[in-house]
């Protein structure tokens, strides 16, 4: 055969047995642009109510890890995203694994009525059950016949009135899972499932789910700490891609987390870096001062303790590193965008 009737020979894709041959990008171009918004979408993801951090991530999306040292308001941050996500419409599952429910309910009343927590603990319950006398707590709390301190003011009665009215409004959204007896045990498949019937339920695309936290959720059998933390992060990525899942992990820094900053003080293995879409850190001035005191780190608003605590995001999948000055009001259990 000459060198021309080779040249001449019809071309055939080279195949090799049990094996499929990859697929060129053309394949998956049409599916792409379908993707992507027509100008109409405001976020890609779940909106939040913080606007700045809405706007920094487009919305929360993916697998998300919050991570700080303890004291830092990580809970107080996830519960105020998980409620007000499931004010905003999108449907909540959190995932309170050290806290009992009581503990939660408290939490979320706490800020939304700006009401003390010990407060609402220990004279919470004539006013959530509806049975206060209205005519006791109309009438002069200085009186003799009454007795102060077994009663809220009439201030902290309606603003506790209001947040109960929030909280049922919510409540066929919100899924508190906890670890109290009587309970199943919370794993991955139950995890997923749950998430799956949630979204039946309420014919929703979206559903937010937290954990809180990470390094106590049961990862099943695993041969040491290292595993385990890599048994934990694939878990909930795997979930998070079949099932459209948002999901946040809350994190406890590692004792580097204590003098120093950056993805490396996340407690666990690098997987969970690697994996997550959004890493984020609650870091004060205090932190970022290596430990020592700081003058700026409480200041009062409007009668209020605030701490500042920026919201440093440190990893963001669909735009660039970014830090969210917060101010946190421990006492109300509060985080709110800092005012310029």
């Amino acid at each position: 055969m000459s060198n021309k009737d080779f040249d001449n020979l019809p071309e055939r894709p080279v195949e090799v047995a049990g094996m499929e041959k990859p697929k060129p990008a053309s394949d998956f171009l049409e599916a792409y642009y379908k993707t992507l918004g027509d100008g109409t979408l405001e976020l890609l993801g779940i909106k939040t109510g913080l606007a700045e951090l809405d706007k920094k991530t487009l919305g929360l999306d993916g697998l998300i890890v919050l991570g700080g040292i303890a004291g830092q308001g990580k809970t107080s941050l996830a519960l105020q995203l998980a409620f007000d996500v499931c004010e905003l419409g999108a449907p909540t599952i959190f995932y309170s694994l050290e806290m009992p429910r009581r503990a939660i309910f408290t939490k979320i009343l706490n800020r939304l009525a700006q009401v003390k927590y010990s407060d609402i603990l220990l004279k919470g319950r004539q006013y959530l059950d509806e049975t206060i006398d209205e005519t006791i707590q109309d009438k002069n709390l200085l009186e003799e016949s009454i007795d102060f301190f077994k009663l809220l003011t009439k201030d902290q009665a309606d603003k506790l009135k209001q947040a109960k009215e929030k909280l049922t409004k919510t409540s066929d959204r919100f899924y508190l899972r906890s670890r109290e007896s009587k309970e199943a045990d919370i794993t991955f498949e139950s995890v997923e499932r749950e998430i799956n019937l949630i979204k039946a339920e309420h014919k929703a695309d979206k559903v937010l789910v937290v954990i809180d936290h990470l390094q106590v959720f049961n990862a099943g059998d695993y041969k040491d700490q290292i595993d385990k933390e890599g048994k934990l992060i694939t878990g909930f990525k795997d979930i998070s891609e079949r099932t459209g899942a948002t999901i946040i992990l809350v994190s406890q820094k590692n004792k580097a987390g204590f003098t120093s900053r950056g993805l490396q003080t996340i407690k666990g293995s690098v997987d969970i870096v690697y994996l997550a879409d959004v890493v984020m850190f609650l870091e004060s001035e205090n932190e970022k001062d290596n430990g020592k005191d700081s003058d700026n780190i409480i200041e009062t608003f409007g009668g209020q303790a605030l701490k500042r605590i920026d919201l440093v995001i440190a990893k963001n999948r669909y735009n660039a590193p970014c830090k969210i000055e917060l101010d946190f009001n421990g006492e109300y259990s509060s985080f709110t965008e800092r005012a310029d």
